[in-house]
Order: structure tokens, then C-alpha cells, then sequence
């Protein structure tokens, strides 16, 4: 099993580290072997910049369009040319995976929790989308997994959703990354770290069969059932200036996925449990700094379980 941390091409996150030999030696600090790195749209642009090189790269989290079901076709050519280069750069990375988002959901969707479409309807679109993007990589150069989120899609409450997702993917190397965080967004009654693991060991008892499926966990905690029910019940106003309205929506979203470390004693059993090849501490942080204390809890809670 590798362990990586998280970090995106955004500047902000590349200058918290004054070399590349900085940030492997951040990395390798907390016994990972690398990282899994967050594309942006053009990410065959950065790449010029050498920052990242391939020894530094475990895999590639892809840069996802969370609205997707209602584009034009010219719209849905360009997205789809837009993964196939982040891809590519993975492959020149060297990248052993990719993180793809199994999900659709609009701003709508987003404040009110109303969801308009079901989950089967999702994978049913998904699937050729998923199938057209990966023509272009015959070769199979790395594992891809589909990831879990708390809208309609691949959540992993429905063990038969994600079973037929797998099935008719047209490509052999692939699988599903389990993000412990938005799974756990699927129940607002969750006060403790404590009651998560138990959630997701329940959630894991009726998904049996999908187990061996998850090769990679997104490790990380937030347990903001009640910011979500307070933001229903009491539900604020919402700018109709377009620019304002989705910085409002990305505020709410990282109010409910605040990607903490998960630190129960109950984490190295979960890991056991699934028996993933990869586990990334995913957290968004505000500095170094704070990264740093972040993967020093999550760190020693997993690895120290194993000692």
C-alpha cells in the first residue's frame, strides 16, 4: 500500500515549497511515497514548468465538471478533449492512476439538496461519456478509478449501481477510490469520528461485493450534519449576480467538505478492511503549516495503528 498527499497545480499550493527536493522531503516526512496531483483545465501548459517530474507522481486527481448532463455536443467536445489532456500529462507523468468524479450536480442541486436526476440516470450518461474519453488510451497506461460523491451518481449506497458501472466501463484497469469524507456527507445525524467509522463499516457491510473494487481511499473527515441541516432549514439569500452566486455556491460546498484528518482509532481497521493500494491523505488546507499538522495527526493515526 502507498500512501500519498494531495496537491493541486494552483501557484498557491506549488509556492508553499521553495524546490521540488522541498516538497519530497515534506512528503517523505509523513512516510508517503508521493503525490496525487490535482489538475487544472490546461494542465499540458503547466507541465512545461518541470515543477512536477515523474518520481514525485503517484496519480493524477482529474480536474471534473461537476454539470455536465445538459451541454451541447460542441460543449461535451471540448470537456472531453479537456480530460483526454489532463491524461495525457498524467501518462507523461508516469502516473500509476487517475481519480475520476462518478457525478452530476448543478448549482440547483447544490442549495437545495433536491436532486433532478436519479443515480441510475447518472451512470446510464456516465458511462459512454467515461468510455469516449477513454478511447484515446488503447494502452490502458494507468489504473482509473471512480470516485464517490454525495450527489446523484456512484455514492455507494447502492451496491448495484456501482457494480454496473464497473461492468460496462469498456477499459481493464480500472476500479473505484472510496473518499471516507463524502460518504460520510450521506448521513447528517453523524456527531463523532467515532460514529463515522461505524457508518462506514455499515456502509461496507452491504457493499461486500464492490470491496475488492476499491483499490484507492481519499482519507479524510467532516462531519458537518449540522451545518447541512441548519442550511435547510434556515436557508440564506443567494446573489442572482452569476460570478457571486457560484463563489457563494463553492463557499457552501467547502463549508460541508472541509477534508480533515481522520484520526479514531478505528482508521487502520477500516484500512485492513479494504486492503486499497493507495491511501491519500486528501485535506485542503490554508498553509504549509497547516498541512503539516494536518498530516502529522492523519499520518500517525493510520501508520501508527499498523506499528
Amino acid at each position: 500500500m502507498k500512501t500519498t498527499i494531495n496537491i493541486s497545480m494552483a501557484t498557491e499550493d506549488i509556492n508553499r515549497f521553495s524546490s521540488r527536493e522541498d516538497l519530497r522531503n515534506f512528503y517523505h516526512k509523513y512516510g508517503c511515497s508521493g503525490l496525487e496531483v490535482m489538475t487544472l483545465p490546461g494542465a499540458d501548459e503547466i507541465s512545461s514548468s518541470s515543477f512536477f517530474q515523474p518520481d514525485m507522481v503517484t496519480g493524477v486527481h482529474l480536474c471534473c465538471r461537476s454539470d455536465w448532463m445538459n451541454q451541447t455536443p460542441e460543449q461535451m467536445d471540448q470537456m472531453i478533449a479537456e480530460y483526454q489532456s489532463q491524461m495525457a500529462w498524467a501518462r507523461q507523468m508516469h502516473a500509476e492512476y487517475i481519480v475520476f468524479h462518478a457525478t452530476q450536480v448543478c448549482t440547483e442541486e447544490i442549495v437545495t439538496y433536491r436532486p433532478l436526476h436519479t443515480d441510475r440516470e447518472v451512470i446510464d450518461a456516465l458511462v459512454p461519456l467515461i468510455n469516449r474519453i477513454l478511447s484515446a488510451f488503447p494502452d490502458e497506461p494507468f489504473l482509473f478509478l471512480m470516485e464517490n460523491l454525495w450527489w446523484p451518481g456512484l455514492t455507494f449506497l447502492n451496491p448495484s449501481i456501482a457494480e454496473e458501472l464497473i461492468s460496462r466501463i469498456n477499459y481493464k484497469k480500472k476500479g473505484l477510490i472510496l473518499d471516507t469524507g463524502h460518504l460520510l456527507h450521506m448521513n447528517h445525524e453523524l456527531a463523532s469520528q467515532e460514529e463515522a467509522i461505524s457508518y462506514l463499516n455499515a456502509v461496507l457491510d452491504k457493499n461486500t461485493s464492490i470491496i475488492p473494487w476499491i483499490r484507492g481511499v481519499h482519507l479524510q473527515q467532516s462531519l458537518t450534519g449540522e451545518y447541512i441541516k441548519n442550511f435547510l432549514a434556515n436557508p440564506p439569500e443567494f446573489s442572482k449576480d452569476p460570478d457571486v452566486y457560484a463563489c457563494q455556491c463553492y463557499e457552501h460546498i467547502f463549508a460541508i467538505d472541509r477534508h480533515e484528518p481522520f484520526t479514531c482509532q478505528g482508521i487502520p481497521g477500516l484500512i485492513r478492511r479494504i486492503q486499497p493500494d493507495y491511501v491519500t491523505y486528501e485535506y485542503i488546507t490554508r498553509s504549509r503549516e497547516e498541512h503539516a499538522r494536518y498530516l502529522e495527526a492523519g499520518s500517525r493515526a493510520l501508520i501508527g495503528g499498523y506499528q
